[in-house]
């Protein structure tokens, strides 16, 4: 009787040893990569997440997936036995963005528990100059012939004056700026653009300017439109 005791006793220890023997994910320093504040020159971030094992069995990631295309996030390995580390190195392209940015890596792999694990990236992104409300001049539906206007402002978030100089225009664009134009810490000035487009189709063109900030000695803005043929009356 005894013998059958144990021999039970010894199954149900095996049997449990089994149940608690799992791979466990875990991401080194947390599941949020903040880089706090940042200049868009700094773009694009990076950072090197360690990600690690500390279950008693191996685990194995099968997918890595970012949240967007301006994030990209290989893994230097995706097998790891109990206690190893894996390295994934984590780059973010801000782009356009100012202000608080968000985005996210999802990692999927046969931890039990966690089988899908994401890590958050944030940045505040502090960019002096901002181009509202894109850094595109749509000038929408024209007309041959016909005047169209299209219009963006430039604010100065910073506390310094910024300069703005040498403008340029494309493609039969003109502007309401032609001279040195000075925007004060916090201030901000209008764009107007104008054109009479000479023929039918797709219409692009560009305004290019310059300024004394370090960061963003150039700015370009790209314009675009639909030209539409004249409606001419018959009599």
């Amino acid at each position: 009787m005894k013998t059958f005791f144990l021999a039970c006793f010894t199954m149900f220890v095996f049997a449990a040893s089994l149940a608690f023997a799992q791979p466990k994910i875990s991401i080194q320093g947390g599941d949020t990569q903040d880089w706090g504040k940042v200049k868009p020159k700094d773009s694009p971030l990076k950072a090197s997440i360690k990600i690690t094992n500390e279950g008693s069995e191996e685990l194995k990631i099968s997918d890595v997936r970012p949240g967007c295309g301006c994030t990209t996030a290989p893994l230097d390995k995706k097998e790891l036995k109990p206690g190893e580390f894996a390295t994934m190195d984590v780059s973010l392209n801000v782009g356009a963005t100012s202000g608080m940015l968000t985005k996210s890596i999802t990692i999927s792999s046969n931890d039990p528990v966690s089988p899908t694990k994401v890590l958050y990236l944030k940045a505040d992104v502090v960019r002096p100059i901002q181009i509202l409300p894109t850094q595109y001049l749509s000038f929408g539906e024209l007309t041959v012939g016909s005047k169209g206007e299209a219009k963006v402002t430039i604010k100065n978030t910073s506390t310094q004056t910024i300069v703005l100089s040498d403008f340029e225009a494309t493609n039969g664009i003109s502007i309401n700026l032609m001279k040195p134009t000075t925007i004060p810490g916090g201030g901000e000035v209008e764009i107007i653009a104008k054109v009479s487009p000479k023929e039918k189709g797709y219409f692009n063109g560009a305004v290019k300017m310059k300024t004394d900030h370090p960061d963003f000695p150039t700015l370009d803005l790209t314009a675009y439109g639909n030209v539409k043929a004249s409606i001419v009356d018959p009599k």
